[in-house]
């Protein structure tokens, strides 16, 4: 069991690792020329905080991501910003329902994250621009979202098996 002091600085190690990744993974070019596609490495931190601490934990290690790198990109409140929080919002939402109501592995409740970031991300373009072209890609971004869904859980599940032993 860990005490408050240690869980807080835990998580707080998680919120700058995760902006760390974020951050980073918005410098790597991707080598598919799809709009709005990214592996989602500050995930893996998302998911570490879901299955090491709770549904909270992951909740305020992603929003502080998605703020404070839009602080530090100086976006805060621009167009990256709402697509961010959008889409992690109901990544948020489905990690968390599918791990507390359905037999998931970390596997599916990433899965189901990277898909309903998708979704959430093309909602708030149409939202914004009421632009539906990023409609027609969203089987696209679903289709690789089941891929990097499955590579950050590998990813996550590995640094959770390894932080157990240590924690």
């Amino acid at each position: 069991m860990m005490n408050k002091t240690k869980k807080m600085t835990t998580i707080t190690m998680l919120v700058a690792l995760s902006i760390l990744f974020h951050m980073i993974e918005s410098m790597i070019p991707l080598p598919l020329p799809v709009p709005g596609f990214r592996l989602g490495l500050a995930n893996i931190v998302g998911l570490i905080a879901l299955y090491l601490f709770s549904f909270k934990a992951m909740a305020g290690v992603n929003l502080m991501r998605v703020v404070f790198a839009s602080l530090l990109r100086g976006t805060l409140f621009g167009t990256g910003f709402w697509l961010s929080l959008c889409g992690v919002s109901l990544s948020m939402i489905a990690c968390g329902i599918a791990k507390k109501y359905t037999p998931m592995s970390i596997y599916g409740v990433s899965v189901a994250g990277s898909v309903f970031h998708a979704i959430g991300q093309v909602i708030m373009v149409t939202f914004l621009y009421q632009q539906f072209f990023m409609q027609t890609i969203l089987p696209l971004l679903i289709l690789l979202g089941i891929p990097s869904g499955i590579f950050i859980a590998f990813l996550a599940d590995s640094v959770i098996v390894r932080l157990k032993h240590r924690i």
